[in-house]
């Protein structure tokens, strides 16, 4: 289908051409960003209703199924698909009020990550979801150091290493799968990955798990998140946060998933490393948030106990679980995203970054801080917010697995959560003498935020909607030979259990 192809081509043509619309035609650029934002995600919510029943392939230069490049939307990929456009043009309009200075490079940066994040759900080979994978690494470096500030820079170049040294580990995976092989193509290797003795198979999950955990912060590989999302523009953590971690854990799933068989990662406890390294990071992401004194660096933490949860559910290794860990993903995506763009805006307000200094800003900013507040009730799991719904199936499915420890940790840090977003709500609620710098916020700067946070909506009461789409993502996941048949052509889609 060219649809696929658009939806990479699209967002790497936009910022191209930014250049030429920035000097020929600077007053459309505004117009130019935000259609460019809405189009990419149109083609993502039709490719999305497109795959519920069959994938969706598209093979570049008309080459033979499995010989040349092919792109491939399943159901998983579908979802974050439109997660990433979702996100991407909201944060778009937001940085149009946001982003004072540099914006021609800015955008341009911000429309090469779309694709970069894009491109690696979309690839169905590992040649081209490393490239991508570089991509999105390298201009998330350089929007972190956006700023230009020593700090920032600081904690570029420490995001940089970590995931130069990540990008080497998997690239090392990749030849070792090449050489064992003959192929990159995902859809063949659910065949040909059988062929690799297991002592290597083990070196490669070895390999996978560091590189791909430094990127979506497993602890203890997490030590460069909350510098980074804590000084880059509130705009770009509310993306790195929301959706590029993400992006990250999903690559590392699909080929693990393609690699072993679902008995081999079970013989080799790779579901209790998910479950327990779930667990720690969880723990350790939550008590570090509640140290915090610097509300972004608290958000930044909070993101990382948030990878906790989703690793809990996929460490489960059932459909329930998986079910789990994907609608928390979109539910953190959308939530986190409103808390950085909300706290970007307090932060302006206010000048100032520590909690300390926004005391009774609630009556400076009543909208963006009620934002604030429902969102944080929201992540902490709270019903009748959304989070509540995915934690309740990372729970559920946790306790019928016999998995005790893990699922007590999900209610603990949920506790732990709500203690700390507690403190700031009272906080921005107590009301000052002194009154915080008089500075004015442009409405259009709330209206992104407000509007992302209007998704609650759906996804906490119409939740059946979505959940016909992240009941397939197994099937794609637990039985990858799915995978292998409809991309090559071969056998019909089979169930879970046919």
């Amino acid at each position: 289908m060219i649809d696929i192809i658009w939806l990479i081509i699209v967002p790497l043509l936009a910022g191209f051409s930014l250049f030429f619309i920035d000097l020929y035609l600077p007053k459309l650029k505004g117009i130019f960003i935000l259609s460019n934002g809405l189009l990419i995600f149109l083609l993502s919510i039709s490719l999305l209703i497109k795959v519920i029943d069959h994938p969706l392939i598209y093979n570049l230069g008309n080459w033979k199924q499995g010989l040349g490049i092919s792109l491939i939307v399943d159901p998983l990929g579908g979802l974050l698909a439109v997660l990433i456009t979702f996100i991407s043009f909201i944060i778009l309009s937001y940085s149009l009020s946001y982003i004072q200075i540099n914006q021609l490079k800015y955008y341009t940066l911000l429309f090469l990550l779309i694709t970069g994040m894009l491109g690696m759900v979309l690839t169905g080979d590992l040649f081209n979801l490393y490239v991508f994978f570089e991509i999105t690494s390298i201009i998330s470096y350089v929007l972190v150091a956006f700023n230009k500030k020593d700090i920032a820079f600081e904690a570029s170049f420490k995001y940089m290493i970590i995931g130069s040294i990540s990008g080497i580990l998997i690239l090392l995976a990749i030849i070792l799968i090449y050489q064992s092989t003959g192929t990159l193509n995902l859809a063949q290797l659910v065949i040909t990955a059988k062929n690799i003795p297991l002592k290597l198979k083990q070196v490669i999950a070895v390999l996978l798990l560091i590189g791909f955990g430094s990127k979506f912060a497993l602890v203890p590989l997490h030590t460069w998140l909350p510098d980074a999302h804590s000084t880059a523009p509130s705009s770009i953590s509310a993306l790195l946060s929301g959706v590029v971690i993400k992006v990250f854990l999903y690559a590392l799933l699909r080929v693990l998933f393609v690699i072993f068989r679902v008995e081999e990662l079970l013989a080799l406890k790779l579901n209790l490393v998910f479950l327990y390294g779930g667990v720690i990071t969880l723990l350790t992401g939550h008590l570090l948030a509640y140290r915090q004194n610097n509300l972004k660096r608290l958000l930044a933490y909070s993101s990382i106990a948030q990878i906790g949860y989703i690793l809990i559910g996929i460490g489960v290794f059932n459909a329930a679980g998986l079910e789990g860990a994907i609608y928390h993903i979109i539910n953190h995506a959308v939530v986190k995203g409103v808390l950085f763009m909300t706290a970007g805006i307090l932060i302006l307000k206010a000048k100032k970054k520590d909690i300390a200094d926004l005391k009774g800003i609630a009556y400076q900013l009543p909208l963006s801080s009620f934002i604030f507040t429902i969102s944080a009730l929201n992540i902490v799991g709270l019903p009748p917010f959304n989070s509540f719904i995915s934690k309740w199936i990372l729970t559920t499915a946790a306790l019928k697995a016999g998995f005790i420890i893990p699922a007590i940790s999900i209610l603990i840090g949920s506790l732990i959560s709500l203690s700390y977003y507690l403190k700031i709500i009272i906080l921005f609620y107590t009301k000052v003498t002194e009154k915080i710098n008089i500075i004015s916020i442009p409405y259009q700067l709330q209206l992104g935020p407000l509007l992302l946070s209007l998704s609650y909506l759906p996804l906490a009461f119409f939740p059946d909607f979505l959940l016909l789409f992240i009941k397939k993502a197994p099937l794609f996941l637990l039985k990858p030979i799915n995978y292998h048949n409809i991309l090559l052509g071969g056998e019909k889609w089979l169930g879970l259990f046919g």
